[in-house]
């Protein structure tokens, strides 16, 4: 980062109302939504790679399909001003239509939502 840029983040004393934050807010959001769409498009060839693997669906469960797809971010301090700013501290990889969308993506009911 620059001295300028760092000046103009130094500008915005109410982050909710500036120009700048809410810039990468707008971006923030922007990736969280492109992260929950490759999330579920690993899910979907999952569940692919599954059906040829176990025609039965013996094997594997939702949660195999699921397993491994977070990413901690809860820590991060640019990720907690997002989402209470955005999202009043709620966070929309948790939000209910998200997980219960994964859920049935595991199970092979897919509406195409993300």
């Amino acid at each position: 980062m620059t001295d300028n840029e760092h000046m103009a983040w130094d500008e915005c004393p109410d982050s909710e109302e500036c120009e700048l934050v809410c810039s990468f807010l707008e971006l923030v959001d922007s990736m969280v939504r492109d992260i929950q769409h490759l999330k579920a498009e690993t899910v979907r060839a999952r569940y692919e790679l599954c059906k040829a693997l176990d025609p039965e669906h013996e094997r594997f469960t939702a949660v195999d399909l699921l397993s491994n797809l977070d990413m901690p971010r809860y820590d991060n301090m640019a990720y907690q001003e997002y989402v209470r700013i955005y999202y009043d501290g709620g966070d929309p990889m948790s939000f209910k239509g998200f997980v219960d969308f994964m859920n049935r993506l595991a199970k092979g009911i897919d509406d195409r939502q993300y």
